[in-house]
């Protein structure tokens, strides 16, 4: 009965703190995730991958080889992002890094804003009567991780090894007019101690906080948010699960497996803003409007987790 009760625990405690989160996570517009590339000075591609387990680190594995932007031609920028990428690597994420790395981050990041070749990166967000003939290039639209954030608001979403759930990758997927800030939640590690099976360890429950986008021509790095609703998604393994030995209740993945929950409210609430002060191919970089940075990468649909 104590490990019924344990795993009623889990799951009611896990829905619980989705709506905690949720309200948490605020304006926040941040990708993290799994892939990440670059290219130093003197190597014209690089191989990283971003693990999907919580606060890993980056590790260098080949994931194919893939030419980078034409700003990357230039070799200011070049190394640039390699220094923040190690940076990134160094603090887990951001969610390590010292004040001594914060503040590295930012310089990284302000310096990159000065070389940024993308005039228009959120010419998908304007309105029909905004757009030129132009798509504008290179965009934000598509899907992003994020690989560094200095926001104490997802750098504290880790609750350890003893929490509810824990924190997998956390993405973005930008389909104007929408961006859907996404994030992956695992089954617990303490729950491969109880004596029976609560799942697989690659079930997972994606979290979609939905908001509306909007910017204008006249300050083409700005957008603006509306809050439009909540997603919550389970993926379950294709694998049979280990036999249970105990009458238990379905766990969250497979509770939102097989009823996924799509909140939309009467209203668009106003949900903040962020600033693009780097864009090209593969890396994107913002500001949100409380002042915090968030480095992303974009997903190739080889890459894609969500």
């Amino acid at each position: 009965m104590r490990y019924s009760v344990n795993v009623y625990l889990w799951t009611s405690g896990f829905l619980w703190s989705l709506c905690c989160e949720t309200h948490r996570w605020g304006a926040r517009s941040f990708v993290w995730g799994r892939a990440m590339r670059t290219r130093s000075a003197d190597v014209a591609t690089a191989k990283y991958r971003l693990s999907s387990q919580p606060l890993a680190t980056l590790d260098e594995e080949s994931i194919g080889d893939k030419e980078i932007g034409k700003a990357e031609e230039n070799e200011e920028v070049s190394q640039l992002k390699s220094d923040l990428f190690a940076l990134a690597s160094s603090s887990k994420r951001g969610f390590s890094a010292t004040n001594v790395q914060k503040d590295e981050a930012r310089r990284l990041c302000e310096e990159l804003k000065l070389l940024n070749p993308t005039k228009e990166p959120l010419y998908p967000y304007y309105s029909d009567e905004d757009k030129s003939g132009d798509d504008g290039g290179v965009s934000l639209a598509g899907k992003w991780t994020l690989v560094y954030t200095d926001a104490p608001d997802i750098t504290s979403l880790d609750g350890g090894p003893l929490a509810i759930a824990k924190l997998g990758r956390i993405g973005q997927e930008c389909n104007p007019p929408l961006v859907k800030n996404v994030i992956e939640w695992l089954k617990p590690d303490w729950t491969d101690r109880l004596p029976f099976s609560v799942g697989n360890d690659d079930e997972r429950v994606l979290q979609k906080v939905c908001t509306e986008a909007s910017a204008s021509p006249t300050d083409p790095f700005r957008a603006n948010l509306k809050a439009v609703g909540l997603d919550l998604v389970g993926y379950i393994s294709d694998d049979p699960a280990p036999t249970k030995s105990l009458p238990l209740p379905d766990n969250p993945a497979q509770i939102f497996k097989k009823n996924p929950v799509e909140l939309r409210g009467p209203l668009k609430a106003p949900f903040g803003q962020f600033e693009v002060l780097y864009l090209d191919s593969e890396m994107r970089i913002i500001k949100t409007y409380q002042g915090f940075i968030a480095v992303n990468v974009r997903l190739q649909p080889s890459e894609e987790w969500f």
